[in-house]
């Protein structure tokens, strides 16, 4: 079954939850604790670390936690930041996707998987296919018929080349057999512009964009890419739903320290982050950036980003992408 990442349906905020109970505090060192993000202020990604940072020092004995924004080439140079600091669990990357991405999608990346550690996933959020009321399409189905009966005719945009809407609309055609245009953009802000405009036909955008898309009625929402459907568009059925058995896309956002931070480091870690995302503020703090908590574990998000690099390192190069 090819998706971009499994998660095992466990009772993990149950877990979670217990653990919170008797937390140990994370180590006795007087530097503060840095959690890099591979974006600007702002996004998901972002929003994470800075929950963390809020939450953490409860267990911390009053060491401080910081957020440091280090964008640049995909989330490479953040990636690099952890890569070069000490394996001591004092520095973190606050990830996404991107991370599993750009081992295949860059020449050279800067790291590989195993310069990290994983800690734990803390949520996942999926992307939904809009198109103009132009169009006619009112389903998936509409979309692929059109596709196939006239193929490259349809252009689809996405957030740029690698982005995982991008990976995500690949993954549909793929498995549809069919064969479309994609248009990349810098930034949600040109795309949203020419698709509200019908300059554009299609796009795959983020649920939370889709969701406010399908408020106001300008853009009709054909499927989502998620294993469920999401909560804010109740009737608007997955792609697995509409058809394509065992399809699923969907963006992860976690936690990586230093390979060779100490086990003992990574477990205390591991316990305060599942510890945070089992509570219901961070649950509707998080479902605001367009969010859903999923959280797992060391081991299981160890095999998911594994999984997740396969699946993208396949779909990169089915479409020949490759970036300097």
């Amino acid at each position: 079954m090819r998706q971009a990442y499994s998660i095992r349906r466990r009772t993990m905020l149950l877990a979670a939850a217990s653990a919170a109970c008797a937390l140990p505090a994370l180590s006795q060192s007087s530097k503060a604790l840095r959690l890099v993000v591979p974006y600007p202020p702002g996004g998901a990604v972002d929003a994470v670390a800075r929950l963390l940072a809020e939450r953490l020092p409860a267990s911390l004995n009053g060491r401080p936690v910081v957020v440091e924004n280090r964008p640049g080439a995909g989330g490479n140079i953040a990636a690099m930041v952890v890569t070069q600091s000490a394996a001591d669990g004092d520095t973190l990357l606050i990830t996404a996707n991107n991370h599993t991405i750009n081992l295949s999608l860059y020449a050279k990346p800067g790291y590989v998987l195993d310069d990290f550690a994983p800690v734990a996933m803390f949520g996942t959020s999926g992307f939904a296919l809009v198109a103009h009321p132009k169009t006619g399409f009112k389903t998936l189905a509409d979309m692929l018929a059109a596709a196939k009966a006239n193929p490259n005719s349809l252009s689809y945009g996405s957030g740029g080349n690698g982005h995982p809407a991008h990976l995500a609309t690949e993954l549909l055609k793929s498995r549809a057999k069919v064969s479309m245009q994609h248009i990349p953009y810098k930034g949600s802000g040109p795309l949203t512009s020419d698709l509200v405009g019908g300059q554009l036909p299609i796009a795959m955008v983020s649920v939370l964009a889709a969701q406010s898309f399908a408020a106001s009625g300008q853009l009709v929402v054909l499927a989502v890419t998620g294993k469920q459907r999401w909560p804010g568009l109740p009737d608007v059925p997955t792609v697995e739903e509409s058809g394509f058995s065992g399809y699923e896309y969907s963006a992860w956002i976690g936690v990586l320290a230093r390979h060779g931070t100490p086990k003992t480091e990574v477990t205390t870690l591991e316990r305060q982050v599942l510890a945070i995302a089992a509570t219901e503020d961070s649950r509707s703090r998080m479902y605001k950036q367009g969010m859903l908590l999923t959280p797992m574990g060391s081991a299981d998000f160890k095999e998911a980003i594994a999984q997740d690099a396969v699946v993208n390192r396949d779909l990169i190069r089915s479409i020949g992408l490759k970036m300097d």
